[in-house]
């Protein structure tokens, strides 16, 4: 996930950041990458958990809750 969100946060500078024309605006560039991809990764870890929590409400079996023995 950290490799997804940091691809993200560079795409995002790279698409909407400004243009860099010296070392100062590098240092910042720099610093609102890391901050789209701590958001990114933070999000699609969210995302993660909450699959995984509604993937886990409905564990039965294939065939149902029914045992063999109820279904006369």
């Amino acid at each position: 996930m950290l490799k997804i969100a940091l691809a993200a946060g560079i795409v995002y500078e790279w698409l909407f950041g400004p243009s860099v024309t010296n070392v100062q605006s590098l240092e910042f560039a720099a610093l609102r990458t890391l901050c789209a991809t701590l958001l990114a990764w933070m999000v699609l870890e969210s995302a993660r958990t909450l699959f995984l929590a509604a993937m886990s409400l409905d564990n039965r079996p294939a065939g149902g809750r029914r045992s063999g023995a109820a279904r006369q």
